[in-house]
């Protein structure tokens, strides 16, 4: 009978011993991890990019993201919030600089554990094009805008116009209505004790 008690101890202490090993090792699992970024650390891109995306092996929560987007000139390209769906986190940027862009993100996890991060791609993007549209819209289209302009700064005056006359003959109109049924009141009262 002691021999069942002395083995009923140890073997007690060694499951207490297996789930004190098992159990810090489930909420590691349990938060999100970076696996993969578009453009990949150290990459070199060729084509204009519209977005920076990050994919997680499970969902983020959007509300604690930020990503912040740097060129090479210093200046930050993020073009607003940061937008999570599914398991990708996506923050748009404005069109980038050539040279080097440095990308610092942080967001957290669904258990509310905080991940952060950076890396640098080169962006070898020709982005001129920009450029060269906005040279020559302004000689063939100098000409309209000047033209339009004046329209449509003439519209709005007159409409202003017409709906401050339109609020005035509305006003009138009520104060017609009312009178008129005032003196229906009016004639319907004395009509009255004259029947009577």
């Amino acid at each position: 009978m002691r021999l069942h008690v002395t083995l009923r101890a140890p073997l007690a202490a060694a499951v207490a011993a297996l789930l004190v090993m098992l159990l810090p090792a489930q909420p590691a699992f349990a938060h999100a991890k970076l696996v993969k970024t578009d453009p990949a650390a150290g990459a070199t891109v060729t084509a204009p990019l519209t977005a920076v995306t990050f994919t997680f092996n499970e969902m983020v929560k959007q509300q604690f993201s930020t990503v912040v987007v740097t060129g090479a000139d210093g200046v930050s390209y993020s073009d607003g919030t940061p937008k999570s769906v599914d398991k990708t986190l996506t923050q748009p940027v404005r069109p980038l600089p050539p040279g080097a862009v440095r990308v610092v993100w942080r967001t957290v996890s669904g258990d509310g554990h905080p991940l952060e991060g950076q890396l640098t791609f080169t962006n070898a993007a020709a982005a001129p094009t920009s450029a060269a549209p906005s040279s020559a819209a302004p000689a063939t289209s100098a000409a309209p805008p000047s033209t339009a302009a004046p329209t449509g700064a003439a519209e709005p005056a007159a409409s202003s116009g017409d709906g401050g006359s339109g609020l005035l003959w509305a006003a009138l109109g009520a104060v017609a209505v009312l009178l008129v049924l005032a003196g229906g009141a009016v004639w319907w009262r004395r009509r009255t004790p004259g029947r009577g």
